[in-house]
């Protein structure tokens, strides 16, 4: 076998197969629905003249912005999910995504 693997001039098939797309390819179509609009809110409201969010935004703000993102994913996409206690699951991606953006924003992340 392992001169096969010489001559073939590759990996031993133990080894997983190379991927053949890159990973920010294979997110959800939710993903590319709601990061749009968590991008589009922090280029608004994340700049230094907003004290409710410079130099760190606050839970109140945070929790204001969670709720404007949300209520416009459902215009656009109509999407309604929510768990079986009665919390919206898209409300809780919203709210990731966007504590995940302001991270990066800041280099933390």
């Amino acid at each position: 076998m392992a001169d096969d693997v010489k001559k073939q001039g590759c990996m031993p098939s133990y080894y997983p197969p190379c991927a053949t797309e890159p990973l920010d390819v294979m997110y959800p179509d939710i993903y590319y629905q709601v990061y749009p609009v968590v991008k589009q809110y922090c280029e608004m409201y994340d700049n230094p003249s907003n004290p409710g969010c410079y130099p760190y935004p606050t839970r109140m703000t945070i929790e204001q912005m969670t709720t404007q993102i949300y209520q416009k994913v459902v215009v656009v996409t109509g999407y309604q999910l929510e768990r079986q206690d009665g919390r919206g699951l898209l409300r809780s991606l919203v709210l990731i995504l966007l504590i995940r953006e302001l991270l990066r924003r800041r280099g933390s992340y």
